[in-house]
């Protein structure tokens, strides 16, 4: 295995990425759905298969309108029921958005954000979904295949998290002490991992999503080079040419 210390070749991977919104309103349901569709280029230097493709198009899709329909049953389950008791109806709404965090070394890292509204108070529901893909096998890349073999990456994640909590405790509930498991909540970034925690999960709703940033420059003993693609590694030196104007 390549030393972790050692500079990594950053290579783009060329995909196509297709924003879809989806809109609309009915009486008392209302949606607001934006994620990606993912295509090979023509032109490209390298083309990812197209199951791989296909597959995590169609979860994401899935995921999206699954949460959707829903929110619209339990919107229409409630003001049936408000109606039957003469209490005012609600309104209900949905909200998705996404960002590609991370797209190089033939990894994609994709988040979608989920957040379903009910009434006048804030987010009743709040998820975050990851799709950490390797573009080459079509595997879910693990937290355990983000760092080099034979590194203790539950201890030295936890370890981190519970170092973090402990400068900022007020923030979370008493006495959190966190074991990440193997199955842990991340996203993959230029300059790290994102490790979180669901609302509610360490610390109170209003908190909020809790992140914690395992910064590539600050493991980087620990990282496998594949994923360590910082700016030194991408940003190639140009000349500044000069131009001359005739007016």
């Amino acid at each position: 295995m390549e030393n972790a210390q050692s500079v990594t070749n950053c290579i783009y991977n060329i995909l196509y990425t297709q924003f879809n919104e989806d809109f609309g309103r009915d009486n008392f349901f209302s949606y607001n759905l934006m994620y990606p569709t993912f295509y090979n280029f023509k032109n490209g230097y390298f083309f990812v298969d197209l199951n791989i493709l296909n597959n995590l198009n169609s979860t994401i899709n899935s995921d999206v309108y699954t949460f959707k329909t829903g929110l619209l049953e339990e919107e229409q389950e409630y003001n049936n029921s408000a109606v039957q008791n003469a209490l005012p109806k609600r309104n209900y709404k949905v909200l998705s958005n996404y960002a590609v965090t991370f797209n190089k070394n033939h990894i994609i890292s994709i988040i979608l954000s989920l957040m379903g509204f009910a009434g006048d108070y804030g987010p009743k529901y709040n998820y975050l979904y990851n799709y950490n893909i390797d573009l080459l096998s079509g595997n879910k890349i693990t937290l355990k295949d983000v760092f080099i073999e034979k590194i203790d990456y539950i201890k030295v994640v936890s370890d981190y998290i519970n170092y973090k909590i402990s400068q900022n405790k007020d923030m979370y509930y008493k006495n959190t002490i966190v074991e990440i498991s193997e199955d842990q909540a991340f996203y993959i970034t230029d300059d790290g991992i994102i490790v979180y925690f669901d609302v509610d999960e360490i610390a109170p709703e209003e908190f909020g999503i809790p992140k914690f940033k395992i910064a590539f420059n600050k493991f980087a003993p620990y990282i496998n080079p594949r994923f360590s693609c910082l700016a030194q590694n991408v940003i190639r030196k140009y000349h500044k040419k000069s131009h001359s104007r005739k007016y």
